[in-house]
């Protein structure tokens, strides 16, 4: 359904008209009818353009000019006008309705120098060629049907669905379907599972043609109930996404607004039968492909009926509704220039007139409609930048996604300052000037002045000397020769270990030897002499297991590697107690080599210097901060997190994600960066404490960093 022009009486707003000598006639195929009576309680009129199918909305003035129009005088127009009716017409509304008329060619044309005039309009009318493929790739129309002739013999068949009756019917329905699908919940939402799949979205496809199609004849089969002509149905396309559409431009012939409401709101009440019908059946329904189809079927009505249908951003149903709500038409067109007539005058104070006739309460809401109306279509064109560009190949996805934030968000952004430019004659210094400037420059300043002196980054107070011990077998303890808390030197034995199973083998590589190095001995046999290649192998085979098997039996005396001190012992590690590989006997830690380990972003990265000054403030807020500085910077990105207390799985601040051989690999580019403690006596007694590290780096303003962010998403994408 497309808009209605307005044309009312609004007080001579603007610069008077030129005189007018005379006025043409008005076209003999044109049809008026009576309108809804405007807020303030005055009549209107429909004026309808058969040829265009357009309308136009007239106030009582309008009417009345139009009533007299015949004479084609002017002066004795206005004056019929102020004696037979109360009104006060003058040549100015004269000149406005003339030039209203001529200008939607709704005048009859019966010379030369109208038909060129009229050939003039239709050539500026023309779209350019590059605008209609911006506008066509974007949304066109498809006609498909001309249904009326069969919506008419149709209508008699569906009439019962518009009475008072079915309404009770599908009230019980909905809550019958409801109350049945709640005693079956668990299963209703398990379904969605479906949609996951190539059959789910194959029925979610079918579900909502179904639907959609039903939304179409609501809108149709209404019409036709108020005796309205719907010349077409068909397909649109909104950047090459499909959806069905019915012409029901005819809508602004009923004088009511409730009929009208009726006939918008007729789709998404025809889905939601739907919807309720489906629900009530699929709880009869045996598990199988119908009853799946049946649930996409209640479900697609429902969704796309609220996230789509009722959106008053665009216009779907839920904008016409909102304007017959309102009393509105035309809305958008007309809130847009309120709310471009507001921001002016907030920015500059002009003192110009508002564009047209509200009341307050009416323009402050066209104005909240309209900047949410804004804000809404900057989020859509975005999306569909991004959409164009990652759908096509990115030759053409870049020249589209171009197209699309040049033409559709920086040419409406370009087209007002054109009109403040044209309009700087008229500012003058005022509060709301002042203010403007103000603002302005405290934004910039925001902007352009480097106020981040500081990073911010994750990082973890550890030892850098920090060792766990474990049995390199399993193996029987012998004796534990330390306890926790002890502070041990370098080399100092700590668990003495026993494993007869590795005894054993020891035992048995020697004799094996012995074995080997006897039959090498004994050359005199021949046969002897050809196998000494074998048994050689043999030999060394040997000698390898002993070395091993001595090597680890070695380890079984476990030392200190460095000096420190003992801070976690395992429990019951008494004499005779058998260990396995994977149970930690101890952590030894070196607390004079406490160091801080810090881990920044790719775009931090640059702004941190070596030996640059820096803050460590622990997780506990009961700690003390520390103060640090910078050592040694990481070139290359981190493949692996070595400190799984940073790790978000762990309740760290670095995410990560899951990888086949449990390594905590984080989710996007960190480098890391280690620290020195400046006074390590003033460092916790904590073996490892998680933070953050404020580090004082170069100097950024908000304008560089997003420049610098634009820049890598360019560079990254820049790839063909």
């Amino acid at each position: 359904m497309a808009d209605c022009m307005a044309l009312h009486h609004s007080g001579r707003v603007g610069a008077v008209p030129p005189a007018c000598p005379s006025v043409p006639p008005l076209r003999p195929d044109l049809d008026l009818y009576p309108g809804a009576r405007d807020k303030t309680c005055q009549p209107t009129w429909i004026l309808h353009d058969p040829v265009r199918n357009k309308f136009f909305s007239l106030g009582w003035l309008e009417f009345e000019l139009l009533k007299r129009w015949s004479s084609q005088d002017p002066q004795s127009i206005v004056e019929r006008v102020n004696r037979e009716t109360t009104l006060d017409a003058s040549i100015e509304d004269i000149v406005t309705l003339n030039s209203f008329l001529s200008g939607n060619q709704l005048t009859r044309v019966e010379d030369q120098t109208g038909a060129s005039a009229l050939h003039r309009s239709s050539l500026s009318g023309k779209s350019k060629f590059l605008t209609l493929i911006l506008h066509r790739y974007l949304f066109f129309f498809i006609p498909l049907v001309h249904p009326d002739r069969f919506l008419s013999r149709t209508l008699p068949l569906v009439r019962p669905l518009f009475s008072a009756g079915f309404r009770k019917l599908l009230v019980g329905v909905t809550l019958l379907g409801l109350y049945l699908a709640m005693r079956q919940w668990t299963t209703f939402i398990h379904t969605f599972e479906q949609f996951f799949s190539f059959e789910g979205l194959l029925y979610f496809v079918l579900a909502l043609t179904a639907s959609k199609c039903m939304h179409e004849f609501g809108h149709a089969y209404t019409a036709k109930l108020y005796g309205l002509h719907v010349p077409t149905m068909g397909v649109a396309f909104l950047v090459m996404w499909p959806f069905l559409y019915t012409d029901t431009t005819e809508s602004w012939k009923l004088a009511s607004r409730r009929e009208r409401m009726a006939i918008g709101i007729a789709g998404m009440f025809a889905e939601l039968c739907l919807a309720a019908f489906a629900t009530l059946l699929w709880s009869f329904l045996t598990d199988g492909t119908f009853r799946n189809a049946v649930f996409f079927l209640a479900t697609a009505s429902w969704v796309m009926t609220l996230a789509i249908n009722i959106n008053p951003f665009m216009r779907w149903d839920g904008y016409y509704l909102l304007s017959d709500l309102l009393g509105v038409q035309n809305m958008q067109t007309r809130a847009f220039a309120v709310a471009r007539w507001r921001l002016r005058e907030w920015l500059f104070g002009f003192g110009n007139p508002p564009p047209d006739i509200f009341s307050k309460r009416m323009r402050r809401t066209l104005t909240a409609y309209s900047y949410a109306t804004w804000l809404y279509r900057l989020i859509l064109f975005l999306g569909i930048a991004l959409l164009v560009y990652h759908f096509f190949f990115k030759a053409l996805g870049i020249v589209l996604m171009t197209v699309e934030l040049l033409w559709f968000i920086g040419r409406p952004i370009y087209s007002e300052f054109k009109e403040w430019r044209q309009r700087r004659t008229s500012f003058s210094w005022n509060r709301n000037t002042v203010g403007t400037v103000t603002v302005t420059a405290t934004l910039l300043m925001l902007l352009v002045i480097p106020w981040d002196h500081y990073i911010t980054a994750p990082a973890v107070l550890q030892p850098e000397q920090h060792k766990t011990f474990y049995a390199p077998v399993p193996a029987r303890l012998q004796q534990a020769h330390v306890s926790l808390n002890q502070v041990v030197a370098t080399g100092q034995l700590l668990f003495d270990l026993r494993s007869p199973e590795l005894e054993f083998e020891v035992a048995k590589a020697g004799n094996q030897i012995r074995l080997y190095q006897t039959k090498l001995a004994r050359q005199g046999s021949t046969d002897l002499l050809e196998r000494r290649e074998l048994v050689q192998q043999e030999l060394r085979k040997a000698l390898v297991v002993y070395r091993g098997s001595v090597e680890q039996m070695s380890q079984l005396q476990i030392k200190a590697p460095f000096a420190g001190e003992l801070v976690m012992i395992a429990d019951s590690l008494t004499p005779g107690r058998w260990v396995s590989n994977t149970l930690p006997l101890a952590t030894l830690v070196d607390k004079r080599s406490l160091g801080v380990q810090v881990y920044v972003t790719e775009d931090q990265l640059y702004r941190v210097q070596s030996d640059a000054p820096a803050e460590f403030f622990p997780e506990n807020p009961r700690l003390k901060s520390l103060r640090v500085r910078v050592a040694e910077i990481d070139r290359a990105s981190t493949t692996s997190l070595t400190e799984p207390v940073l790790a978000s799985r762990y309740g760290g601040p670095v995410r990560v994600r899951e990888t086949s051989s449990e390594a905590l690999v984080p989710r996007g580019a960190l480098y890391r960066v280690r620290m020195t403690i400046l006074d390590p006596q003033a460092a916790p007694s904590d073996s490892i404490l998680r933070g953050v590290v404020k580090i004082k780096g170069e100097s950024e303003s908000w304008l560089q960093r997003i420049w610098r962010r634009i820049g890598a998403v360019l560079i990254r994408e820049s790839g063909f």
